[in-house]
């Protein structure tokens, strides 16, 4: 008898069926996967991004310009701060006097363990801007003048023999000794006093009181708004201090004036790398203003009424009064540039040797790191993604 074997072919053809199905659903879940995972990096990627963006916003909006006005060419210094979802950290190198670059990084870290870190990092390239406070002379004035005693006044730009040129410029060409709306407004005592600059004596017709409280885009009230300092009418300096104080291994300015005294910080003229070499404060005297001390200091002094000087006091910046400037004794120094209603440099023939000398350097650097100045990154090209740099 013979047998005959018959071979099916549905359970073969079953077989493969579950295995089409089985890599068909395989497949499915992988790209979903797949897909869940480039959305989730996708969304960490773009939230580091604004975590990088955030921590330059804040940066450049709470500008720290004691920190990093304080920065020679190419160094730098760095802030980080937390958020919700992770960390920024904004590394600030200064390039030129008015540039800087900031190399922003953004880091997702929750849900870290599971999904894993995210980062991006962005660079920006920011200027500083400020009041154009420029004057075209060592002493500016629409009021009359007295020039006497020892005066001596110069618009030949120097660098202050303290900072040199690891902070300074070389210097730029002379400008107008004295500037006057007028002539006829000066009158002399004795003939001791010294006036330098091109030309020693510049009369302007067109200026006037008004005119002489603009700077660029900034009116007087917006520079007073922004003060730092702010007296009251008929104050008295006797005596000045650049104390610091010691925080986590640094020394930090201890700007606050010393009331029980008092004494006052203005910052230190003579230690530009100390912890007040950088503090450039805007001060604003609500009314008259004496300074009686044998002492320096340093910012924008804004005077609303009159200016006395005493005790050969030495101030670094420019010096705006609406007032009157009256120089007694052995008087006073301005290093930078002085603006006035009225001018009495008037100063004794054995004592007096009031100085007014001229210093865009001065100027420059009371403006670039006082409270005046502003941060913005650049119109065009400002910044960039370079996030490839990490793998972002």
């Amino acid at each position: 008898m013979t047998v005959q074997t018959r071979r099916g072919f549905a359970l073969p053809v079953a077989v493969f069926a579950l295995l089409i199905v089985g890599v068909l659903v395989t497949g499915g879940f992988y790209l979903a996967r797949q897909e869940t995972r480039i959305g989730i990096a996708s969304e960490r990627g773009t939230a580091a991004f604004y975590t990088a963006e955030m921590g330059a916003s804040e940066i450049i909006s709470e500008w720290d310009m004691t920190t990093f006005g304080g920065l020679t060419p190419w160094t730098s210094s760095s802030v980080s701060d937390t958020t919700d979802d992770g960390i920024w950290q904004v590394n600030v190198t200064r390039m030129t006097p008015r540039l800087f670059f900031l190399l922003a990084t953004g880091q997702v870290t929750e849900g870290g363990a599971v999904l894993g870190n995210a980062g991006r990092m962005l660079g920006y390239v920011a200027r500083v801007i400020a009041p154009a406070i420029s004057p075209e002379a060592a002493l500016s004035t629409v009021g009359s003048i007295t020039l006497g005693g020892s005066a001596y006044i110069s618009g030949v730009d120097s660098v202050p023999s303290a900072w040199g040129s690891s902070v300074c410029d070389p210097p730029g060409g002379q400008v107008a000794g004295v500037l006057v709306d007028s002539l006829s407004t000066i009158s002399e005592e004795g003939k001791k006093f010294e006036t330098l600059g091109s030309p020693p004596v510049l009369e302007d017709n067109t200026m006037t009181s008004d005119s002489l409280l603009v700077f660029g885009d900034a009116l007087w009230d917006e520079l007073v708004a922004v003060a730092d300092k702010t007296y009251n009418h008929n104050q008295y300096v006797k005596q000045m201090h650049q104390d610091s104080v010691l925080v986590s291994g640094d020394y930090f300015c201890k700007t606050a004036d010393d009331w029980s005294v008092p004494r006052f910080n203005w910052g230190d003229p003579y230690n530009s790398g100390g912890a007040c070499g950088n503090y450039f404060p805007v001060i604003h005297a609500k009314g008259d203003l004496i300074i009686e001390a044998s002492d320096y200091g340093q910012g924008i002094l804004l005077v609303e009424g009159d200016l006395t000087f005493k005790g050969g006091f030495e101030f670094y910046g420019p010096v705006i009064v609406r007032g009157t400037v009256l120089t007694v004794g052995t008087g006073g120094h301005f290093v930078g540039g002085l603006i006035a209603a009225n001018v009495a440099l008037n100063a004794s023939s054995v004592l007096g040797n009031a100085v007014i000398q001229f210093s865009r350097c001065a100027i420059d650097r009371a403006l670039l790191n006082s409270a005046l100045s502003k941060v913005k990154p650049l119109a065009n090209r400002g910044w960039v993604d370079l996030s490839s740099v990490i793998g972002g």
